[in-house]
C-alpha cells in the first residue's frame, strides 16, 4: 500500500476545511440549556450580585447537597439537577464578598418550579408521582389533580429544586436528563 504525500497547498486546504468545520460545529451545535435560579441569600439586583460575586466557588464547595454549580462565567446557580437546596445557608457562610447573605430559611424563595406538561410522565400517561411525593415531605407545594397529575402551587413553592432532582424525565426528546428535566426552576 502506497500513501500519497500531500502537497503544501493540499495540506493547507485540508487543515483550513477541518478548522472551518470545527468552528461551525462549535457555534451551531445545540448547547445544553436548563432553567436555573440564584443561590439563597443572593442580592435581588442581578447587577449587584454579578458585581459582588468573586466567582471563587466557595459556595459550591460548602453546599452539602451539591445543589450549587457555576456557569461558564463562574457565577453560582441552582437548577435542581445535581442536588437541591435545603436552605442550610452554608453557602452564605462561605461567601466572603457578601454576594450571598444569610436569609430566613422559612421565608426564603429562590424561584418557582414549573412543570412541562408535554414532557411530564404523569401528564403523558400517568404513573409518576415522584415530584409530588418529594415535595409532600418538604413544602407541600405540589399537589395532584383528579387524574394524579402534578400541579405546582406557586405561592407555596420556594424553588428548592427537590422536585427537579427526583424527576426521571428529560425535558427534550432523546437527550440525557442531565441537560434538563420535565420540571424546572424559574426566577420569580
Amino acid at each position: 500500500m502506497h500513501l500519497k504525500s500531500l502537497t503544501r497547498r493540499e495540506f493547507i486546504t485540508v487543515v483550513g476545511a477541518t478548522t472551518g468545520l470545527g468552528i461551525a460545529y462549535w457555534i451551531l451545535h445545540p448547547h445544553p440549556t436548563f432553567a436555573s435560579v440564584l443561590p439563597p441569600g443572593a442580592h435581588t439586583s442581578l447587577i449587584f450580585f454579578n458585581a459582588t460575586c468573586s466567582r471563587c466557588g466557595k459556595c459550591v464547595s460548602a453546599c452539602p447537597h451539591d445543589a450549587i454549580r457555576q456557569d461558564n462565567l463562574g457565577l453560582p446557580y441552582v437548577n435542581g439537577i445535581s442536588g437541591w437546596c435545603d436552605f442550610c445557608m452554608k453557602c452564605a457562610e462561605a461567601c466572603l464578598t457578601g454576594a450571598l447573605r444569610p436569609v430566613d430559611p422559612k421565608t426564603a424563595v429562590l424561584g418557582v418550579a414549573e412543570i412541562n406538561q408535554d414532557r411530564c410522565i404523569a401528564w403523558i400517561r400517568s404513573g409518576c408521582r415522584l415530584c409530588y411525593e418529594k415535595c409532600l415531605d418538604l413544602r407541600q407545594a405540589i399537589h395532584v389533580d383528579s387524574e394524579y397529575r402534578p400541579i405546582v402551587d406557586a405561592p407555596k413553592c420556594n424553588g428548592c429544586g427537590a422536585c427537579v432532582n427526583v424527576c426521571p424525565q428529560p425535558s427534550i426528546d432523546r437527550q440525557d436528563k442531565n441537560l434538563g428535566k420535565a420540571i424546572s426552576l424559574q426566577q420569580v
